[in-house]
């Protein structure tokens, strides 16, 4: 709640109307008919008006998945994406499907998390190998600098997102305000990089030594 005051003058007027601005910005009407208004010089007048709600990171993926979901047309091959964000266009692409504002689409998904939530919606998938021609991509970012330039695959699923981001005419990303970043590290979070199963070990070793000297600390990670 905004709390909004105002000093009251000592001499007798007639009040129609008094707007005054709340400190959110938001403008406040009071309209009283032909009110005699008498008041000593000390009274203070206290008006509360509600403020705008506050967003959650989860309202603010949404309204950027619904979004980007408005890019999306029946008939298209569609890459799904994974994570938090991506899980939000997963969601809303299964909602149009329902209500039948969308048609024929087929989803390529890039892990089995998204495989596992589109099917349960109902969501038509196919593979690359079947599709391999994407008309549009939707996924989220982990960072995203000013130039574009992003950070992805915390999720753990870098790999096939980005074979399927790379068949796809047209990619999307979705992100909210907290991923914005400087630079690429701005988040101080995990760099990922994904490895093939052979010889893991020593993919292991040198991306180590690759770094050790910055003092960077090579960790594996199974998914």
């Amino acid at each position: 709640m905004a709390s909004l005051s105002f000093l009251s003058t000592p001499s007798s007027s007639s009040l129609s109307s008094l707007h005054n601005t709340t400190p959110s910005s938001s403008r406040i009407f009071l309209r009283t008919p032909s009110l005699n208004f008498r008041a000593s010089p000390t009274k203070l007048f206290s008006i509360k008006a509600q403020s705008a709600p506050v967003l959650t990171q989860d309202d603010l993926k949404k309204l950027a998945a619904d979004k980007a979901v408005d890019y999306v047309k029946s008939g298209m091959v569609l890459g799904l994406g994974t994570g938090s964000t991506a899980a939000f266009v997963v969601a809303k692409l299964g909602e149009l499907l329902k209500t039948g504002e969308l048609t024929n689409i087929i989803g390529v998904p890039t892990s089995k998390r998204t495989e596992e939530q589109a099917r349960s919606l109902n969501i038509p998938l196919s593979i690359l190998d079947d599709h391999p021609h994407i008309d549009l991509a939707i996924d989220g970012a982990d960072e995203v600098d000013p130039l574009l330039n992003l950070v992805k695959g915390r999720g753990g699923a870098l790999l096939r997102e980005k074979m399927v981001e790379a068949a796809s005419d047209e990619f999307v990303v979705v992100a909210d305000e907290t991923k914005l970043v400087d630079g690429l590290g701005g988040s101080k979070l995990a760099m990922p990089v994904e490895v093939v199963q052979f010889c893991w070990k020593y993919n292991l070793v040198r991306l180590q030594e690759l770094f050790k000297d910055e003092g960077v600390e090579a960790k594996f990670e199974s998914w």
